[in-house]
């Protein structure tokens, strides 16, 4: 049994002064048995466009290499943001554990 990789949609979103702002990708898999009859197919979901998920993808068609060069970036961006924000969080929660520890100190007379 193979699975073969297809490119199946391409998501593009403009924002409210006309500039490209994120792109998807989606891919259909087909299921094929040992003697290569077609025996299943599903989508997958869509994925950010990076160059790892738009393998398959003809972007050059659509899209001129900056704007490729561009989306790419705003994924790692987008990446490096989410890291960023998880790493705020577990500050924050530290910062009101020593809050309630400090808290529960006796004053001192």
């Amino acid at each position: 049994m193979q699975t073969q990789k297809y490119p199946y949609e391409f998501l593009v979103r403009w924002d409210q002064t006309g500039q490209l702002s994120g792109a998807h990708v989606q891919h259909r898999y087909v299921i094929l048995d040992d003697d290569g009859t077609k025996i299943g197919e599903t989508l997958g979901p869509a994925e950010p466009l990076t160059l790892d998920t738009a393998a398959g993808f003809p972007l050059s068609a659509m899209l001129t290499q900056v704007q490729i060069d561009a989306l790419t970036a705003k994924a790692a961006a987008d990446a490096e943001r989410d890291a960023a924000m998880v790493a705020r969080d577990a500050a924050l929660a530290r910062v009101a554990q020593l809050e309630a520890q400090i808290s529960e100190m006796p004053l001192a007379e």
